[in-house]
């Protein structure tokens, strides 16, 4: 569409571009165009404010959004509108992120939050860093402490199975930093201080909520670590920035007058702290909210609620408007995403469950929309359910990659993505792909080409920390077969070499002494401290020996260099490739912070934060752009979370692993991930723990397993909430299979989700 050519806007899109003033509420349906409605009604607005300017005019249209793509996306339409205009760019409005707000007030005065003026914002890595290192020493110290009353009689009585527990880091220590990371992040929620907190546990009994006890001290350790640094984390930042404005009236003032008109997006991923921040800064005035709380799939690991929206919605004095027509999917799977809201609404079998969605169903666009369906005759649904068939979770990744490796034969110049419950269900579909040839990108927490490179450095990191133990010398041939020997003598004999490999990696791994290979007596040939025959045929493998020798002898005498130079000196020799010096680059300045934030790690240490990345347990992006939204690309297949998809949309979707375990419906039946084994009475220990906390400010009483109770119906609720997401992802076709789960083998067989079997149902008509 050119810059001369006027936009077609539906009716429903003119009658919210007509706004002029007031609170008002939309709710928009999935491919409704809701985020492109809002940056034009933005543009409207900040034109108006320009051609009404005076010289010393400061005034502005604030836009606030959920993710850093969105405020990009966002500011290249209102640009494009006022060029349109021929009017100056980037003048007469803001578009930030919530966090990114906050940020921008807490800046401007700092002392009204009570921080000094150069106030430093740790990021999501760092804060993790701290929570995890404050909760490993509050298990050092107390053992299984307050835990010791939740867990399953029969391991509370075996020392060794306690012993277990505490050692294995996926058990208690993973539940333990999951709880302590929720729980500091609902006090803060609640602007509750860990002083507010310990003043009210002291008018109670000793025994008297333990997780409230077990969070207290971990958030009041936490507290501390980032006011030694001086700094706060971004959770911080909402609540400071509500106390500044609420400290000084002249402030609060000023920003009010300066932000005429307040629109937010994706509204229904709003917390409770956020809401009260735009409600104060907009006065109650000039405030948009636009959202579809059928799309709100951040609840259970976040403080966003859909009810904020929802009460918004319903408010007197605020005019509502609807986004109900939709040009993205083809008819058939329009009526698909209707039928789940629909059947939800009223035949849910878990009746508490019946006011998960709103109650609003996407509209077809008509005829001569600009941006109508594709043909319903284009449209193709398949759901892999039979009666009495199984599909294992091998089986079901096996189907759908062959059928993404015959999709990109035949459609190249179609869209795809497979959207799975989880990052790790996601790994092993790609590993099919790439094992089958399809070109496929991820959309997981990082790339398995970025994991890969992450993986290498960690594996030399890990070797320094402890060059000569007796492990030491497993990790030297590690090293040699994971690092080295791909890039050197691997890279040149290809499939003939493993046998060399093989051999080289077994005499290295039973070293007694590794100093006796990488710094020989004189006169102590190679092949003899590797007990290696001497022969001429094998002179490549000892040249490329004597190499990895002399590359690791540089590795430790580096050692002592401060961790980002030690990483670009170890980067010189392990990466090749420009992206994986581009990543080095990148890892070295991580780290950097890494070590600023902890000043007092070793290598083991940044090791370990590697390990967590090659472990895809944190998100990082390597060379690409954060900043930047993903496009799709023609004949290549998307592997990404069904959360990752959203705002995203494909020609053809696979929803895999739509099972009861996945998509739970609240029945007996039902298997929960955060009910651990190990806790008896499968209690939700980080639900129990945030309605202790809730008790507590509330001053009510605190009823154990309400809270567990509640938490599968609020999960249950927002799967159902993805699955909609997932489903209206798709265009043209659609295909959802499910399988019977990991522990399929062990008797515990997965069955199809409720919503699965109702979609079939409907399908089957």
């Amino acid at each position: 569409m050119s810059d001369a050519e006027p936009i077609r806007f539906r009716p429903e899109q003119e009658a919210i571009l007509n706004y002029r003033g007031g609170k008002l509420g939309v709710a928009a349906v999935p491919g409704s165009g809701k985020t492109f409605i809002l940056a034009h009604l933005a543009a409207r607005l900040t034109l108006r404010l320009l051609q009404e300017a005076r010289a010393d005019d400061q005034r502005e249209v604030l836009v606030v959004t959920f993710a850093n793509a969105a405020v990009n996306a966002i500011r290249a339409k209102i640009d494009g509108e006022l060029r349109r205009a021929k009017l100056p760019v980037a003048f007469g409005y803001r578009v930030r992120t919530l966090h990114g707000l906050a940020h921008d007030l807490v800046r401007e005065r700092p002392a009204l939050a009570g921080l000094a003026e150069d106030f430093k914002i740790v990021d999501e890595r760092a804060a993790q860093s701290i929570r995890e290192e404050v909760v490993r020493a509050w298990l050092r110290n107390n053992g299984v402490g307050v835990f010791a009353d939740y867990l399953d009689a029969a391991l509370r009585e075996s020392p060794t199975k306690l012993a277990f527990l505490l050692r294995d880091e996926e058990r208690l220590p993973k539940l333990a930093q999951s709880l302590a990371e929720q729980f500091i992040r609902q006090a803060k929620d609640r602007r509750a201080t860990p002083q507010m907190i310990r003043a009210k546990l002291s008018a109670l009994p000793d025994s008297a909520l333990p997780l409230v006890r077990f969070g207290c001290e971990v958030y009041e350790q936490y507290w501390r670590a980032l006011s030694y640094r001086g700094a706060v984390d971004f959770d911080d930042l909402v609540m400071l920035a509500l106390h500044a404005l609420e400290q000084d009236a002249a402030f609060l003032a000023r920003q009010q007058a300066r932000y005429v008109y307040i629109l937010e997006d994706e509204a229904q991923d709003s917390s409770l702290l956020q809401e009260q921040m735009l409600r104060l800064l907009s006065a109650e005035r000039n405030w948009v909210r636009v959202g579809d709380p059928n799309q709100a799939i951040n609840t259970t690991f976040t403080t966003a609620d859909p009810k904020h929206l929802r009460a918004f919605l319903e408010e007197p004095e605020v005019r509502k408007h609807t986004l109900s027509v939709a040009g993205r999917s083809a008819e058939p799977i329009v009526a698909l995403a209707n039928y789940l809201v629909s059947w939800t609404l009223n035949e849910h079998p878990n009746p508490a469950l019946r006011d998960t969605f709103l109650e609003q169903y996407i509209q077809l666009a008509p005829p001569d929309d600009a941006q109508g369906n594709p043909p319903p005759e284009t449209a193709q649904i398949h759901i892999a359910y039979s009666p009495g068939r199984h599909y294992t979770p091998d089986e079901e990744l096996d189907m759908v990659a062959k059928a993404l490796y015959r999709w990109q034969q035949s459609d190249p110049e179609e869209t795809a993505a497979a959207l799975v419950p989880d990052n790790q269900h996601g790994f092993k579909l790609a590993e099919r792909l790439r094992a089958l040839g399809v070109r496929y990108e991820e959309l997981l927490r990082s790339t398995s080409s970025t994991r890969e490179t992450v993986r290498r450095l960690e594996l030399v990191l890990r070797y320094l920390a402890k060059p000569i133990e007796p492990k030491s010398a497993s990790r030297l041939a590690d090293l040699y077969r994971d690092v080295w020997w791909q890039t050197h003598l691997g890279a040149r004999l290809g499939d003939e070499g493993e046998p060399w490999l093989s051999e080289t990696y077994k005499r290295l791994a039973e070293l007694k002494r590794v100093e006796r290979f990488l710094f020989p007596e004189q006169g102590v040939l190679l092949t003899e401290a590797l007990n290696l025959p001497e022969d001429e045929a094998l002179e490549p493998l000892y040249l490329d020996l004597e190499a990895f020798r002399e590359t690791v002898q540089r590795w430790l005498c580096a050692a002592h260099l401060p961790i980002d130079q030690l990483v670009l000196t170890i980067g010189q020799d392990i990466f090749h490739k420009p992206s994986e010096i581009a990543l080095g680059y990148k890892l070295s300045g991580l780290l950097r912070s890494f070590a600023a934030e902890m000043p007092t790690a070793r290598l083991s240490e940044f090791a370990a934060e590697l390990r967590r990345i090659s472990d895809n347990e944190r998100r990082f992006i390597g060379f690409e752009n954060e900043e930047v939204g993903y496009t799709p690309k023609k004949g290549v297949v998307t592997v990404a979370t069904m959360h990752a998809a959203k705002g995203l949309e494909w020609d053809c979707v696979y929803l895999l692993s739509v099972n009861d375990y996945s998509f739970p419906s609240g029945l007996p039946e039902d298997h929960y991930l955060d009910e651990k084994y190990f806790i008896r009475d499968s209690l939700n220990l980080s639900a129990e723990a945030r309605a202790q906390l809730e008790a507590l400010l509330a001053g009510a009483p605190y009823n154990e397993g309400e809270a567990s109770a509640q938490a599968r119906l609020d999960y249950a609720a927002e799967r159902l909430r993805l699955l909609y997401v997932g489903i209206t992802r798709a265009k043209r076709k659609l295909i959802i299979t499910w399988n019977t789960g990991r522990y399929h083998h062990q008797g515990r067989v997965q069955q199809p989700a409720q919503p699965l079997l109702a979609l079939y149902s409907f399908w089957r008509q």
